[in-house]
């Protein structure tokens, strides 16, 4: 029994392997997903933040991290609230594996209360020292998009912004598996 045990708890630590695009990532759900948009770019615009504790927080911190990035102004309304709502289901599925360590969903608000649900331990929430629209104005031209949905940028570790997601049209579960992919990465 203690040998089940043990290889059932190996096999749940390890990352899913099986099917793995590898290389293919952004080819692969790209294909999956209609509203992910691959983006490949070293040099994202300086985020310059205050972190929950008031501290400065800058994006290169968390360079040993997945970083999930979403803006949610004061004004966006039911778009970003749809948003984090599919959002909170992706840090559901992140937080259910072992990925929760390499994962951080960092929210940019104006907002008094922006992510729905309890806040996980890998959730930060910043606040722009400067005004919020500047700051997504200048993420959103990295992705241009015809909509005006707020977006999602999943950046990978070395703080390589990897991909966006646009709106809250994207399968929770197809953010989950790039996520997971990014963090296979090495």
């Amino acid at each position: 029994m203690k040998n089940i045990l043990l290889l059932i708890a190996l096999v749940a630590g390890r990352p899913a392997y099986a099917d793995h695009p590898g290389d293919r990532l952004d080819e692969v759900m790209a294909q999956k997903e209609p509203a992910f948009t691959a983006v490949d770019l070293n040099e994202l615009p300086a985020l310059d933040l205050l972190g929950p504790d008031g501290e400065s927080l800058v994006l290169e911190s968390l360079s040993d991290q997945v970083v999930v990035l979403s803006f949610v102004p004061s004004n966006c309304g039911l778009p970003c609230a749809d948003q984090q709502a599919l959002l909170e289901k992706v840090r559901g599925g992140v937080n259910a594996s072992p990925m929760l360590d390499m994962v951080t969903f960092l929210v940019v608000t104006d907002a008094s209360d922006p992510v729905p649900g309890p806040i996980g331990e890998n959730v930060v929430i910043a606040r722009a020292q400067e005004p919020i629209e500047s700051l997504i104005d200048q993420y959103r031209a990295i992705a241009p998009d015809d909509s005006e949905a707020p977006l999602v940028h999943v950046i990978a570790r070395g703080n390589r912004h990897a991909g966006v997601f646009a709106g809250s049209a994207f399968r929770h579960i197809n953010m989950i598996l790039y996520v997971n992919g990014l963090t296979n990465a090495h």
